[in-house]
C-alpha cells in the first residue's frame, strides 16, 4: 500500500524540505477541514491545481462534494482517462494550444497523455488510482440558467422551507431575508435589507406566506405585490406605507425579469436540492461542480446565495458529527465575501463558517485576491494554504488573516518568518498553516489526476452533461414525518362542477369541512389522519408515526376507496376552518352530505391502515443497525456512511496514537544514531590526520637530519604507530555507529508497516458504501392504529 493510501488522509503533495534524506508525502487530515480552510495564490500560483487535488481527494475518502466555479476551470474533474490513452485525451485537447506548439490535435494528445502518465508517475499514482477515483463517487457537471450542463431549478427556493428552518426563528428569518434580497437584485432594484421598502413588502410576502405552509413562486408572488393578502406592514397601512402605484411599478420590474427570453431556463432541470446534490439516487457520494462562469454578476449572486441559504437548511437539519461529512469548495469568493459590504451571499457565508463545524461541514475558498476578503471572518479558518502572491499588499492581507486565525485559537505567529517564506515560493509550492499542527509546512503539490485542460466552452460542457429532462416534478410537500406504502391510484382530477362564489356549501353541523388556504377554486375530497405504531422486540423496534391521506369521494356504489388515496401534499395544521372568501365551490356528492357515512369511512379507514401500512425496513448485517422507518434504503446508506466514517475515524485515531510514541521515540533514536555516526566520522577524520602528521614528520626529520636514528625521531615513530592504533578503532566505532543506524532505520520501517496494515484493516472494516442490506417487514402492531381526523377538506382545483 502507497504511504498516501490511508483513509482519512488526503495526500496533496510532498514536503519540501532541502535537509530530508528521503521524500515525505504531505498528508492532511479530512477532519482538520471542519474548521474550514483558505487558499490564496495569484494566477500561475498552481492554486486551481491544489483545489482539485482536495476535491479528488475528499471524493476518493467517500466525501460528497459541492464545487461552486465561476471561473469554469473545475469542470476538469470530469475529465478522467484511468487507461492514460491519448484516445480518450484527444476530445478535449485544446487545439489552439496545439497549434501554437506545432502539432497536430492527434500529436498533441498523445503529448498530453505522455506527459499526464509520466506527471502521476513522478508523484507514486498510476491509472489505477484514477479508476479509484472514478469509482469512489458520481462526478456532475450543472449550469444553473443554462441548458449546456445539467440545468438546476431554483423554484424548491421559493417553496415554504422544511419544519426544521420554520421552527427557527432567526434561520428563518434569515431565508426571508435572503430570499427577498436575491429577488431584488436579480431584478436590478438596489433595495437595502430590511429597510427599503420594496425588501421589507417582499420579505413580509414570503414570510407570510411560508408561516401558512404555502409555496411563493415568482408568478404568485408578482401577483402577491400587486393586490397583497395584507392591509398593514407593522402598525401602519398599507397604501401610505407603499401606494399601489408604486407596486405596480415594482411588479413591472419583476415581471420583466420573469418575461426575459432566458428566463425559463432557471426554472427548468433537478431542483436546486443540497441533499441530491451531495448524494446520488443509490447514496452513492456525489461531486456536483456547478458552474456559474456564464452568468452575470448579480445572476452569480442571485443563485449564490440561494445556493448557501439551502446549504445552511441542510446543515440544520444534520445531527453532529467530529468528521468530515461533506465538503464546500468555492473556487473564487471574490465579491461574496467582502470586508465592508454586505451582500446576500455573505450572511449564510458567515453562519457556515461559524456554525458548520458541529455538523461536519468544510467550507474551502479559493483566492486570487486577498485584498478583497473579510479576515474577521476568516478567523475561523484553521487551514491556510499560501502560494505566490500577487503584491506586498496581497501578502499583509493574507498575513492579518493568518495573525487572526491563531489569535482564535490562542496560538502565536511568526510574522517576520512566515513573510520571508511566503515570499520565497516557487510555482506549486504552498505554505500550510494548520492551527492543528505544531508549525508551517512548505509542500509543494502532487500531480492532479484530473486532466486540467483549461476552462470548458459550451459545446464541451454539452458533451460532459448527462442527458436531463426540463421540469423535474416538485416533491409534494408531506404534512408528516415519515412515509408510507400507499395503494395505486390514478388522477384524483376533478369532481363535479365549480359553483358560483359566496362560500362553501352549507352542510350539517356535524360535518367538520377543512380548506387547504391560498386557492380561488376547490373540489372536496375526504381527509385521513391516523397515527400508526411499530413494534418488534426481536428487532429493538418502537417507532410510531403518522400519515394524512386524501382520496376522492364520488357518487359511485362505493363512493370512498381508501385503495385510490395518496399522500396529502399540504401541512394539515395549517388547514382553515373557514372558507376563503371569494372563492368558488365544486358541487358536493351526496355521500358526504351524510354525517353517519363518515363513521363508517373512519372504521374503514382503521382497517385499510392496519392492512396496508407495513413498512420495510433495511438491516445492515455487519454493521448490526437498522434503519428507522421513515427511513428509505437510499438515506439509510447515507446515514450508515456517515456513522461508519465517523467510527473509522476513531478507530484509526487511536492506531495512530498507539503506534505514536513508539515512532517518535526510534525517529529520536535514530537523530541521535545519526549524530553519533557524524561524531565518530569526524574523530577518525582527525585521528588519520594526527597520526598523518606524525608519521610525516618523522619521515621528514630522519631524512634532514644528522643521524638516522635519533632519540626524538623513535618518539615520533612510536606516537604515529599508537596513533594508527586509533585509526582503527575509531573506523569500527563508526561501523558499528552506522549499523545501529540501520538496524534503527529497519525497526522504523516495520513499524511504518505495521501501522499501514493496521490502517487497512481498520479502513476496510467500516466501508460499508457497497454492502447489500437485509429486508425486513414490519406490520403495525395490533391495535396500534389511531385514527386522529377523518373530515372532509376543499383542495384546490
Amino acid at each position: 500500500m502507497k504511504d498516501f493510501e490511508k483513509l482519512g488522509l488526503f495526500y496533496l503533495g510532498r514536503e519540501v524540505d532541502p535537509k530530508a534524506r528521503r521524500d515525505t508525502p504531505l498528508l492532511y487530515d479530512s477532519s482538520d477541514l471542519v474548521t474550514h480552510a483558505v487558499i490564496a495564490g495569484m494566477t500561475g500560483s498552481g492554486k486551481t491545481g491544489l483545489g482539485i487535488d482536495v476535491i479528488e481527494e475528499a471524493a476518493i475518502d467517500g466525501i460528497p462534494v459541492i464545487a461552486i466555479d465561476p471561473k469554469g476551470d473545475l469542470g476538469n474533474l470530469l475529465l478522467t482517462f484511468p487507461r492514460l490513452a491519448p484516445g480518450d485525451f484527444a476530445p478535449w485537447v485544446d487545439a489552439d494550444e496545439a497549434r501554437r506548439a506545432g502539432q497536430t490535435p492527434e500529436a498533441f494528445a498523445a503529448a498530453e497523455a505522455a506527459k499526464w502518465s509520466k506527471g502521476l508517475a513522478e508523484w507514486g499514482q498510476d491509472g489505477a488510482r484514477i479508476e479509484r477515483l472514478r469509482a469512489a463517487a458520481e462526478f456532475a457537471l450543472y449550469t444553473p440558467g443554462s441548458s449546456a450542463g445539467r440545468p438546476l431549478s431554483i423554484v424548491k427556493s421559493f417553496a415554504a422551507p422544511d419544519p426544521e428552518i420554520m421552527n427557527d426563528v432567526d434561520l428563518l428569518q434569515d431565508r426571508v431575508t435572503t430570499a427577498a434580497t436575491s429577488v431584488l437584485a436579480l431584478a436590478g432594484v438596489d433595495a437595502e435589507p430590511m429597510r427599503s421598502r420594496e425588501h421589507t413588502l417582499i420579505a413580509t410576502l414570503f414570510g407570510d406566506s411560508w408561516r401558512a405552509g404555502r409555496d411563493l413562486d415568482l408568478p404568485a408572488l408578482i401577483t402577491q405585490i400587486q393586490t397583497p393578502p395584507i392591509t398593514k406592514i407593522g402598525i401602519v397601512d398599507l397604501e401610505s406605507f407603499f401606494p399601489s402605484k408604486d407596486r405596480f411599478a415594482l411588479a413591472m420590474q419583476l415581471n420583466q425579469l420573469l418575461a426575459a427570453p432566458g428566463f425559463g431556463a432557471w426554472l427548468e432541470g433537478e431542483p436546486l436540492d443540497v441533499d441530491r446534490l451531495l448524494y446520488a439516487e443509490n447514496g452513492r457520494p456525489r461531486v456536483s461542480v456547478i458552474s456559474i462562469a456564464h452568468l452575470d454578476d448579480q445572476e452569480r449572486m442571485f443563485f449564490v446565495s440561494l445556493l448557501l441559504n439551502e446549504i445552511v437548511g441542510w446543515m440544520r437539519s444534520q445531527r453532529g458529527t467530529s468528521s468530515l461529512r461533506a465538503l464546500i469548495y468555492f473556487d473564487e469568493i471574490f465579491g461574496f465575501l467582502p470586508p465592508v459590504a454586505n451582500p446576500p451571499s455573505k450572511k449564510p457565508l458567515l453562519t457556515i463558517l461559524k456554525q458548520a463545524r458541529a455538523f461536519g461541514l468544510g467550507l474551502v475558498v479559493a483566492t486570487q485576491n486577498p485584498v478583497d476578503l473579510d479576515y474577521k471572518a476568516l478567523a475561523n479558518a484553521g487551514t491556510w494554504m499560501l502560494g505566490r502572491l500577487q503584491t506586498d499588499r496581497d501578502k499583509q492581507r493574507v498575513l492579518d488573516g493568518l495573525e487572526g486565525a491563531a489569535s482564535s485559537t490562542g496560538s502565536s505567529l511568526d510574522r517576520a518568518a512566515i513573510d520571508r517564506q511566503l515570499s520565497a515560493l516557487g510555482k506549486r509550492q504552498f505554505l500550510l498553516h494548520n492551527v492543528h499542527e505544531d508549525q508551517p509546512t512548505l509542500f509543494e503539490t502532487r500531480w492532479a489526476l484530473s486532466y486540467l485542460r483549461g476552462p470548458l466552452g459550451r459545446d464541451e460542457i454539452k458533451r460532459l452533461a448527462v442527458p436531463t429532462v426540463p421540469g423535474v416534478p416538485k416533491v409534494p410537500k408531506v404534512s408528516t414525518s415519515g412515509t408510507s406504502t400507499l395503494g395505486t391510484s390514478g388522477t384524483l382530477g376533478t369532481i363535479g362542477t365549480l359553483g358560483a362564489s359566496g362560500g362553501a356549501p352549507v352542510l350539517d353541523p356535524a360535518i367538520q369541512q377543512l380548506f387547504v388556504p391560498g386557492a380561488s377554486a376547490y373540489v372536496p375530497m375526504l381527509l385521513g389522519v391516523a397515527k400508526i405504531a411499530y413494534s418488534d422486540a426481536k428487532l429493538g423496534l418502537d417507532e410510531s408515526k403518522t400519515v394524512a391521506v386524501v382520496t376522492p369521494i364520488t357518487d359511485g356504489a362505493v363512493a370512498v376507496d381508501w385503495d385510490r388515496a395518496e399522500l396529502a401534499d399540504f401541512t394539515v395544521e395549517y388547514l382553515l376552518k373557514a372558507a376563503p372568501v371569494g372563492a368558488t365551490f365544486a358541487d358536493v356528492p351526496a355521500a358526504a352530505a351524510k354525517p353517519k357515512n363518515y363513521a363508517t369511512w373512519e372504521k374503514d379507514f382503521s382497517q385499510w391502515l392496519g392492512q396496508s401500512q407495513s413498512i420495510e425496513l433495511f438491516k445492515s448485517s455487519r454493521a448490526k443497525v437498522l434503519s428507522n422507518s421513515d427511513e428509505s434504503e437510499r438515506d439509510f446508506r447515507i446515514r450508515l456512511q456517515g456513522e461508519a466514517r465517523e467510527a473509522r475515524d476513531t478507530a484509526l485515531a487511536k492506531v495512530r496514537e498507539k503506534y505514536a510514541t513508539k515512532m517518535t521515540n526510534l525517529q529520536d533514536r535514530i537523530r541521535r544514531a545519526e549524530q553519533a555516526v557524524q561524531v565518530q566520522s569526524d574523530q577518525a577524520t582527525g585521528a588519520k590526520m594526527g597520526a598523518a602528521v606524525s608519521i610525516g614528520a618523522t619521515i621528514f626529520g630522519a631524512l634532514l637530519g644528522r643521524k638516522a636514528v635519533s632519540a626524538s625521531t623513535l618518539g615520533r615513530a612510536t606516537t604515529a604507530a599508537r596513533g594508527m592504533g586509533r585509526i582503527s578503532k575509531e573506523a569500527q566505532d563508526v561501523a558499528r555507529a552506522t549499523e545501529n543506524v540501520s538496524a534503527l532505520t529497519t525497526q522504523l520501517s516495520e513499524l511504518e508497516t505495521g501501522m499501514q496494515n493496521d490502517l487497512q484493516a481498520v479502513s476496510s472494516d467500516w466501508d460499508l458504501s457497497n454492502e447489500p442490506f437485509d429486508r425486513v417487514l414490519v406490520k403495525p402492531k395490533r391495535g396500534g392504529v389511531s385514527v386522529q381526523l377523518v373530515s372532509l377538506v376543499w383542495v384546490p382545483a
